[in-house]
């Protein structure tokens, strides 16, 4: 079975896509706070980090920097705090 960890502070989003991963058939672990998220991604293995880029702690950006220089698990990016200024 494969292992997903979602770093995400908004637990309304990530209950809903460990949810859906779940039902999915894959493990979801959650992490809210930046620097756990860390710690755990680089202590367990997982198959794909869901990380988000406005967390407390460190920044999805700074995780995603200090993860690559030990692992190479695929990363995908999640960003829900867009609005139509932050976009223009």
């Amino acid at each position: 079975m494969s292992r997903i960890l979602i770093i995400e502070d908004e637990s309304s989003i990530a209950e809903l896509e460990k949810d859906y991963l779940e039902l999915s058939g894959f493990e979801v672990a959650l992490e809210e706070e930046g620097n756990q998220g860390l710690k755990r991604a680089l202590e367990e293995d997982f198959d794909l980090l869901i990380l988000d880029l406005m967390l407390p702690g460190l920044d999805g950006f700074e995780i995603c920097r200090r993860f690559r220089e030990v692992k190479n698990t695929p990363i995908t990016v999640s960003y829900t705090h867009l609005t139509l200024p932050t976009i223009l």
